[in-house]
């Protein structure tokens, strides 16, 4: 199953401002994915674990080097 599958299965809740994208899946999960982390994905089952993750994203970027590290 491709990600078009996926995310053909996901409704759009929100964007912050910083690049993090939140959506709710079919089973009433939270799914998120911020623009800095192509392919990674974080799955919550409420939406304050999912702004959580998206905190959790957005500090650990403002620490790596620009360059994306390697």
């Amino acid at each position: 199953m491709g990600a078009d599958a996926m995310t053909s299965e996901l409704s759009f809740v929100n964007s912050t401002g910083s690049g993090c994208q939140i959506f709710r899946d079919r089973l009433g999960c939270y799914v998120v994915s911020h623009e800095l982390r192509p392919g990674q994905q974080a799955i919550r089952p409420t939406l304050a674990g999912a702004y959580a993750a998206c905190q959790g994203w957005e500090s650990r970027s403002q620490t790596e080097p620009a360059s994306g590290g390697g």
